[in-house]
């Protein structure tokens, strides 16, 4: 899952939240730590002062109280001990590094000469011998470089390591949160897309993602039950209203067949009639798009030719083609042949070219082109502004602001209903100029070879 949304989980503000906050507390565990090992090292080399101190003072003890002799007895007798080195010197040499001879303090740092190559660079101090030599007692510096090498690794892992486990903890968190919200996201992407009585799974902890899924689930089923009365009062109100308007339209016909009409009353009857044959398919058309969505209209399917049903649909609209002087092209790339509904599909493809026809200019250039994908229908006309195309798929959506064409905005719908009864989609796009209309579908069989 990492592999296949690193892109997602790179724009993830949770994620960023979490990085910086595992920075930030690296910074803190960095000053923290970096205090620690300051205070180590000046530990250790105090313990390795107060050592040297303590082995002086015993060593002067020795020579003050028994004597030179007694005091190579006692080195020979620790020789087993690596902690400490012990020289005789009889001249100047070796010399503390950085000091005067004559200065030389309780501890200091010794790099041997060149001609002393076999003892090791050490911290010592010296103790002045009775016979006028001197006892120098040190210890091997790299004893402080072996505990300073592993103080710093230890310091590393325990810096670093933290820090990265910090950050495979941030990325793990960030991936949980963004698999629970993409749940959500791809259920809402449902329901836009039309999709109805999709829920989000509650879990039993009933943690805040359980919380948020319960009322989104509530807010989805109270939308669903308003969008469901809204469309049944419609549906009903139509329905209601079909009857009376019938029975009207019946009595204004017999109107016109009065002879003793005079001839101003009888184009205004024939107006009125006309307007309330547009009324009756208005709602005939609404009624009928509710049945579809609802399931009310059974969908039989067939195996069927999309050239031919476009040859149909094309042959049904060359008279309106022909009175707006328009040139309509067809052509068939590939055979594309569908399990579908014929009857819906030659009518979603009819509106398709109606509304090209109905929104290009006289003399207009309409194009439909049939490949393996579905359907094409481009014009040159008006177009579609990219801001309206996913409104006009709407029911009762006019994008004509001054309404000189007939209609009643439930020829796109309409097409959409079908599309998604038959796994498919409509898309607008721009045809430079005019509408570029595509039906894609899904459910496709293959033509035989």
């Amino acid at each position: 899952m990492f592999l296949e949304q690193r892109d997602e989980l790179y724009r993830s503000s949770i994620l960023k939240l979490l990085i910086w906050f595992a920075i930030g507390l690296f910074l803190v565990m960095g000053l923290i730590i970096y205090q620690l090992y300051s205070t180590s090292v000046q530990l250790y080399n105090h313990n390795l002062d107060e050592w040297l101190r303590a082995e002086t003072a015993q060593l002067q003890a020795i020579v003050d109280t028994e004597g030179v002799d007694a005091i190579q007895q006692n080195i020979n007798n620790t020789q087993g001990d690596s902690r400490y080195i012990y020289q005789f010197v009889h001249h100047a040499s070796p010399t503390p590094t950085n000091t005067a001879a004559t200065a030389y303090p309780v501890i200091a740092q010794i790099k041997q000469s060149s001609t002393n190559t076999d003892l090791p660079d050490m911290r010592a101090t010296k103790i002045n011998l009775p016979d006028g030599s001197e006892l120098v007692v040190g210890i091997d510096q790299n004893r402080y470089q072996s505990f300073k090498k592993q103080l710093d690794s230890s310091v590393i892992w325990g810096t670093f390591f933290p820090f990265i486990a910090l950050c495979l903890i941030a990325i793990l968190i960030a991936v949980y949160i963004l698999k629970r919200l993409n749940l959500v996201n791809a259920t809402m992407n449902r329901v836009m897309l039309g999709e109805r009585n999709v829920r989000l799974k509650v879990g039993p902890d009933m943690n805040e993602f359980d919380l948020l899924a319960l009322h989104l689930n509530s807010m989805l089923e109270q939308m669903e039950q308003s969008e469901s009365k809204l469309k049944s009062l419609t549906v009903d109100i139509a329905h209601d209203l079909r009857t009376p308007m019938g029975r009207i339209k019946l009595r204004i016909e017999d109107l016109l067949y009065d002879e003793s009409l005079s001839q101003q009353h009888t184009e205004q009857l024939d107006n009125i009639q006309s307007d309330f044959s547009l009324l009756l398919e208005t709602f005939n058309g609404m009624m009928e798009l509710y049945h579809l969505e609802n399931g009310g209209t059974p969908i039989n399917k067939e195996m069927c030719d999309l050239s031919k049903i476009v040859r149909d649909a094309i042959e049904f609209a060359e008279p309106t083609v022909a009175d707006k002087k328009q040139t309509l092209h067809f052509t068939e790339e590939m055979p594309c042949l569908l399990y579908a509904n014929p009857s819906l599909i030659f009518r979603a493809v009819f509106n398709i070219i109606d509304n090209a026809i109905k929104y290009t200019h006289e003399g207009g250039v309409i194009e439909v082109i049939v490949d393996c994908f579905g359907v094409v229908v481009a014009d040159n006309g008006r177009g579609i502004k990219p801001e309206d195309r996913e409104r006009a798929l709407g029911q009762l959506v006019r994008l004509d602001p001054s309404r000189t064409q007939h209609g009643f905005g439930l020829g796109l719908a309409l097409v959409n209903t079908v599309m998604k009864l038959h796994d498919g989609q409509i898309s607008l796009s721009d045809n430079y100029p005019g509408l570029r209309a595509r039906l894609l579908f899904q459910e496709k069989l293959e033509p035989e070879l």
